[in-house]
């Protein structure tokens, strides 16, 4: 299982998203998918939940998650900081849901026009006060939807956020789990358990994942060799880039870029 950290640095953002297909991610913010039209499939901790108009998603922080449209779909994406809320906040770091996906039925009829209403707050630069009374209201119906449990890791959040913050800043350089515990002040033991243990993937996969991400970016995008675009994307051999890259595609990045074009 692939998983990358994804930098999202306000603290409340909203915006509808057309056949949304995002590979497995995870970041510290708490995130909330309505669906508008359409169908979508959405994976949350390995588990995989249908999603159609009217129903919702409420991801919590370092929940690995990922979306795939298989036909067509728009959605309402809200993102925001656990502590933006206030009063919720306790709820949104210390538990996670045992059911993160609410049915249309279940939604009490005033949230679906709570949510819209706060896209279009949000749209028209309105006072964040305003955003927090609404998204508070919304939580404040839908949290008790979700049999929330008490979060068992609550020790390694602060250290995931870290750690794969680190690697997303520095994926490009070269970097080890020693290094990366010494400029985190953390065990290497630890770090290689919470990769294993929270991220089901290991310490130097995750980090040729990053580069393979970038690698495929840049020979879609760019004309430039391959040659380059491999030390461009972190990588201090050709060797390990071609093999790193057949064992992600199958293929050569060469017969990659012959295949899309």
């Amino acid at each position: 299982m692939k998983i990358q950290y994804q930098h999202r640095l306000q603290p409340f953002h909203t915006f509808i998203s057309t056949n949304n297909t995002y590979p497995l991610h995870i970041h510290k913010h708490v995130e909330i998918t309505f669906v508008l039209e359409g169908t979508i499939h959405i994976t949350v901790n390995e588990e995989e939940h249908v999603l159609s108009e009217g129903d919702m998603v409420v991801i919590y922080p370092n929940q690995p998650h990922s979306y795939k449209t298989i036909t067509s779909s728009r959605i309402l994406l809200y993102f925001f900081d656990a502590a933006f809320p206030g009063d919720f906040t306790g709820d949104l770091t210390h538990y996670v849901p045992d059911r993160p996906m609410v049915r249309r039925q279940q939604l009490m009829e005033p949230v679906p026009g709570m949510l819209n209403d706060l896209y279009r707050l949000y749209t028209a630069d309105c006072d964040q006060r305003l955003l927090k009374a609404y998204i508070s209201v919304v939580l404040g119906h839908v949290l008790p939807l979700l049999s929330l449990k008490k979060l068992e890791y609550t020790r390694d959040l602060d250290s995931i956020q870290r750690i794969l913050a680190y690697v997303d800043l520095h994926f490009l350089e070269p970097i080890t789990l020693d290094l990366l515990a010494k400029e985190l002040g953390l065990s290497k033991f630890h770090i290689s358990r919470i990769f294993s243990d929270q991220l089901h993937t290991s310490f130097p996969d995750y980090v040729n994942n990053r580069r393979i991400a970038l690698a495929q970016m840049l020979l879609l995008s760019t004309t430039n060799p391959v040659t380059e675009i491999a030390f461009e994307s972190g990588f201090n051999s050709l060797r390990s880039f071609y093999r790193s890259f057949k064992k992600e595609y199958g293929i050569s990045p060469n017969e990659y870029r012959r295949n899309v074009q």
